[in-house]
């Protein structure tokens, strides 16, 4: 809506904006008249800025000396800086200063002549001529004494503080857009000291049901926009002041406060550290759409080793996460930052891109002041959890694999081949088992020793893990005896693979020193239904008696 400012403006039954636009201001303040006769009401007259424009629309509605009351919300210098100068101006008649008893024991100090008007000692009630003005009490609403005025005439609450906004582009009436609603909420975030006592006062002011809302500062709210602004600020966290101790700029505060909420929602709800970093690129790339990658290093000091862990993201997504040796270094990183607990350094995290702007620098140091101790919580846990699952699959590994060879052990094949057979029942496919046995290997341990014959061992047992499948189970049987289960191959696919092994063992040369040459006798059977696993592990055996028989470093399939 198209208004003329530069005048006087009626925004109910004689209720008129009285204020002054000031240039380029971000944080408007407004000054309010009821006129009624001798006995009008001017409300919070304002600074010495806006008094001039203020005192020329006073003028133009009624004369200064029908103004019998002055509310004072509060005792800030954009309510009251003007007062000593427009008390001065009074014409000689009765008139008070209308404010809260909290607010009195402060404005005394400026030893003014006008008499005050406490609320709290009136019933929170004042009557003019023709209206009833009725107080609400709002405590700590940006003061100890805040109180809110509302025009029973007109349903018209002046809310001073409450309700009010920040922005860059001016509205006397509010305009529903969310551009609108975030000023609100980054003005409550800023000046309210916590949402418990924002949502008491606008419990109170929703049982007054107001019709039209003049804030102190911000946009004047008509009635349907009344009902979704007191909704989105019952959610608010406020308190924003208490962010840091130096910044002063309260745009770069509420980015910063967004972030910090994006972050540590992440934090809590999630047990990945890489996720938790995804986030965190994420909500810097929109800050600062420079930044191209994000690496955290870490090391738990609780985890005996010498590993460091290295989380790379980039384009949102996690592109490594692996474990390197303590040399880790960067060059072109453009800001890093140490993330460490109470006692602890646990790692680094290194921010790469384009150059930096100073701003930009600024704001990464503000961010990771309030998060790199909660990344570094957050980064321990996964170290620490990292380590313990490594732990646990190097232990399940030991328990099922053969110590000097790596091969599954028996155990491990029993287990498997119970899957293997369950599945040929369920599916309908093939299975075929083979045991291999190493040809005259004892006489290999009685001419060179044990030693190495545990080097041929190893040996043999990298050349049989590699020549099959990885869906096929290569176990270690005992001795120099091997196992070999090939689920989905029948016994013509199974005997052609233990063939070309046989034919791969007998051309490899083992323990180079030794220049040591072995052969293997294999027996190869596939399973029929009905059979046990004991009753297939006999039938390999026997072909492989039948291979030995046959004079060894053969493959006998049945």
């Amino acid at each position: 809506m198209s208004v003329d400012l530069t005048k006087p403006l009626e925004i109910a039954e004689d209720v008129f904006w009285v204020g002054y636009v000031v240039p380029n201001d971000p944080f408007q303040c407004h000054v309010y008249l009821i006129r009624d006769g001798e006995s009008s009401v001017l409300i919070d007259p304002g600074s010495m800025i806006t008094f001039p424009v203020v005192l020329e629309k006073i003028f133009q509605v009624i004369p200064l000396r029908n103004i019998k009351y002055i509310i004072m919300h509060h005792q800030d210098p954009d309510i009251v800086g003007c007062y000593s100068t427009l008390e001065s101006l009074f014409p000689k008649g009765k008139r008070f200063v209308v404010t809260h008893w909290r607010t009195k024991t402060l404005l005394k100090h400026y030893q003014w002549k006008t008499p005050f008007y406490l609320i709290d000692q009136h019933n929170w009630r004042l009557k003019t001529e023709s209206r009833e003005l009725e107080f609400v009490f709002t405590p700590y609403a940006h003061f100890p004494g805040a109180f809110c005025t509302y025009d029973k005439k007109t349903k018209t609450l002046f809310s001073s503080d409450i309700f009010g906004s920040i922005s860059d582009r001016f509205f006397l009436f509010a305009e529903d857009d969310e551009e609108y609603y975030e000023g609100v909420e980054l003005f409550h975030k800023h000046y309210m000291p916590s949402r418990i006592i924002l949502n008491h006062a606008l419990d109170k002011i929703e049982e007054k049901e107001p019709e039209l809302i003049a804030p102190q500062h911000g946009s004047i709210i008509k009635k349907g926009m009344i009902k979704p602004i007191i909704e989105r600020l019952r959610n608010l966290d406020c308190g924003l002041y208490m962010l840091d101790e130096k910044e002063s700029n309260v745009f770069t505060l509420n980015k910063l406060d967004d972030l910090l909420k994006r972050v540590y929602r992440s934090v809590l709800s999630s047990s990945e550290f890489s996720i938790i970093a995804e986030t965190l690129f994420e909500n810097i790339k929109k800050e600062i759409p420079t930044v191209e990658k994000i690496v955290v290093t870490g090391k738990s000091p609780s985890v005996p080793v010498k590993e460091i862990l290295v989380v790379e993201i980039n384009d949102g997504k996690t592109l490594k996460k692996e474990f390197l040796t303590e040399s880790v270094h960067f060059d072109s990183y453009v800001y890093k930052e140490t993330l460490e607990t109470e006692k602890d350094k646990i790692g680094d995290i290194y921010i790469f891109g384009k150059k930096l702007s100073d701003k930009d620098v600024e704001f990464l140091s503000l961010l990771f002041k309030h998060i790199k101790y909660a990344l570094a919580v957050s980064l321990e846990r996964e170290l620490n959890y990292e380590f313990m699952e490594r732990e646990k699959r190097e232990l399940k590994t030991k328990a099922l694999t053969d110590p000097l060879t790596g091969l599954y052990n028996r155990k491990y094949l029993f287990e498997y081949l119970r899957k293997s057979i369950k599945k040929s029942h369920t599916q309908n496919i093939p299975v075929s088992v083979a045991i291999i046995d190493l040809d005259y290997f004892k006489d290999i341990n009685d001419t060179y020793g044990h030693l190495i014959g545990d080097c041929v061992l190893k040996q043999f047992s990298e050349i049989f893990k590699k020549a099959f499948r990885s869906s096929d189970c290569t176990s270690r049987y005992g001795g120099e005896e091997f196992v070999v289960v090939m689920p989905s191959s029948d016994l013509k696919n199974a005997c052609n693979k233990i063939e070309n092994f046989r034919k791969e063992i007998e051309e490899k040369t083992f323990c180079e020193e030794k220049g040591i040459k072995i052969t293997v006798s294999a027996g190869v059977t596939e399973y029929k239904e009905g059979m046990t696993i004991k009753e297939l592990l006999e039938k390999a055996d026997k072909n492989l008696y039948t291979a030995k028989k046959m004079g060894r470093n053969a493959v006998v399939c049945k």
